[in-house]
């Protein structure tokens, strides 16, 4: 799997507080806030925020790094 590197930051993101709850849904409420004026004091800590809100930004970027995320939440293969 290769991914662009917008696509591993978004990866890396979903995989992190994805297995957290064994599931996408959270850090999908995790962008959500972070994309609202107010997720800007929202405590959560996640050393690559910006390069994260960033990507999701772009259009064309999520598809692929929130597909294989959740193969690997879940152990599809």
């Amino acid at each position: 799997m290769k991914l662009t590197p917008d696509e591993q930051v978004l990866y890396d993101f979903f995989v992190t507080f994805g297995k957290v709850r064994n599931s996408i849904d959270y850090p999908i409420v995790i962008l959500a806030c972070w994309t609202t004026d107010e997720g800007n004091d929202d405590g959560i800590l996640y050393p690559e925020k910006q390069a994260v809100i960033n990507a999701y930004c772009k259009t064309g970027v999520m598809d692929r790094p929130l597909y294989e995320a959740i193969k690997t939440i879940k152990g599809w293969k």
